[in-house]
């Protein structure tokens, strides 16, 4: 008699723990479910990271010991026959595909749930490899036999419809979860070693997606005409380029403070006056959702995903700001990316503008409460 399925057991497969904001979604996920009484195991290619630390000590770790990210769809073929799981999801291209071969091969009855966390057609342009230029090829051939395929977007699902061919009923969007009474309540803690200023926040990696080169050039057309200080939290490969950017411009009041806790960055966000994003794509953005969630007023560039489904959710999620142009929406304000001048427009509006600010507060915290973790979780429920 063959085994059942386990209907409290779920699965999750991480390639890293880098710090992600994919890795991030999947280790409050699995939280998530572990307070809702499944039972979760996390499925780790690797356990280093600086993510290690996060994870909720009532979750299983199953440490897949290979040395290549394609020979865990051994030991997974094997947990899935073992275990059998309600559901297993991954949430990156290369373990999507090694969940939904393992599945394959192992012709068990188990859901394999594909989160895709950005626009295919934004990531699809920066690869380079032979190996990487095969995953669109994979992702088109295999995306298709995955159970449900989950964008966490609007704008994400429409992407996958376009490029990948994925038919609009294999697609479901689910929003990225988030616990806010924590979040709230961890944003008090802290201790803020800066003078009293007007500060303007930006928090990601220090990378080209971001695009902290141009917030840094609208910053020095700012401090022409106000005195307020920019801090930036991140690490990342172009932290040298930004310094030097930074020394050129002679710029006073720009810190590159490196990262140093979900914490910290909560509690820098409470501490903050406004919050911008000049990412040149994302998927939606952890950022601006917990920057919402604790009422911070938005600038956010229009790249073609969660910055306009968060800040003009009843537009055209199609349209993108060409150069030149600023939409005050209905909860923040959207520019086009890489306008130096049009992001120091914005910034200079919204701190001269009190009222703006309060208003903008106000209606992005209600926004907020739509990425609160039950109501995910119960998203995920309807699907098992």
């Amino acid at each position: 008699m063959k085994k059942e399925i386990n209907r409290k057991k779920i699965g999750f497969f991480l390639i890293s723990l880098y710090g992600g904001g994919g890795e991030k979604v999947v280790l409050d996920l699995a939280k998530g479910f572990v307070e809702d009484g499944f039972d979760v195991d996390l499925l780790l290619f690797t356990r280093k990271g600086s993510s290690v630390e996060k994870i909720d000590s009532r979750i299983n770790l199953i440490d897949l010991k290979v040395s290549r990210i394609f020979f865990s769809i051994f030991p997974i073929i094997k947990y899935l026959k073992k275990k059998k799981p309600l559901f297993i999801l991954g949430t990156s291209e290369h373990a999507n595909i090694i969940l939904i071969l393992a599945k394959i091969v192992s012709r068990t009855k188990m859901k394999v749930f594909v989160r895709v966390g950005m626009t295919f057609s934004d990531l699809f342009k920066n690869y380079k490899s032979k190996r990487d230029r095969l995953i669109p090829f994979l992702i088109k051939l295999l995306y298709l036999k995955a159970d449900v395929v989950i964008a966490n977007s609007k704008n994400v699902a429409i992407d996958l419809e376009k490029v990948s061919k994925i038919p609009k009923n294999k697609i479901k969007v689910i929003y990225n979860p988030k616990f806010i009474e924590e979040i709230v309540e961890r944003s008090k803690v802290g201790e803020w070693q800066y003078p009293d200023k007007f500060t303007i926040l930006a928090l990601g990696r220090l990378e080209k997606q971001k695009d902290f080169k141009t917030l840094v050039n609208a910053f020095s057309l700012v401090k022409k005409e106000i005195d307020v200080r920019l801090i930036i939290l991140g690490e990342g490969g172009e932290k040298c380029n930004l310094e030097k950017q930074i020394k050129d411009l002679d710029l006073k009041d720009v810190y590159l403070s490196g990262y140093l806790s979900d914490e910290y960055s909560y509690f820098a966000m409470k501490n903050s006056d406004i919050f911008i994003s000049t990412s040149l794509w994302e998927g939606f953005s952890n950022s601006l959702i917990e920057a919402g969630i604790l009422g911070l007023p938005i600038i956010a560039t229009d790249c073609g995903s969660g910055s306009r489904e968060l800040l003009a959710p009843n537009s055209d999620l199609e349209n993108q700001l060409e150069k030149g142009n600023i939409e005050y929406a209905e909860n923040g304000i959207l520019v086009a990316k890489q306008d130096s001048e049009k992001i120091a427009e914005a910034i200079l509006v919204l701190v001269k503008d009190e009222n703006m600010r309060k208003r903008y507060s106000e209606r992005i915290k209600k926004q907020g409460e739509k990425f609160e973790m039950k109501n995910i979780l119960g998203e995920f429920k309807k699907l098992i």
